[in-house]
């Protein structure tokens, strides 16, 4: 499996204009994303995948956070999936460039 970089995600406040209405910087989710050294564990997770070929990885930043809310809510593959589709803070914690109202990626991929 290949490693491939993601787009850089827009600042919070570009983000959220996106909406037409700002993600508040005291959101918990928007400080546990700034507290997170994103690029360094991005850094090490691309170690993991030496070859240049293949089917593209997940990024880190997606998969881990979206690996943390589903923990802190307490909540399933499904669950998390659907809730990160319909809460543009949970988008922006797992780095998605802007809002999409449709599915970040398929609940199976935490699985895997």
């Amino acid at each position: 499996m290949v490693y491939r970089q993601k787009a850089t995600q827009l600042s919070l406040e570009s983000f959220g204009s996106a909406l037409g209405t700002p993600l508040s910087p005291d959101n918990e989710w928007v400080q546990y994303a700034e507290l997170i050294p994103w690029a360094k564990l991005e850094e090490a997770y691309q170690l993991q995948f030496p070859s240049k070929t293949g089917r593209a990885a997940k990024p880190f930043r997606l998969l881990y956070g979206a690996t943390l809310i589903k923990l802190k809510k307490g909540l399933t593959d499904r669950q998390v999936v659907d809730d990160i589709r319909d809460t543009p803070v949970y988008q922006y914690f797992i780095g998605l460039p802007e809002y999409r109202a449709k599915k970040p990626f398929e609940h199976t991929t935490l699985v895997h």
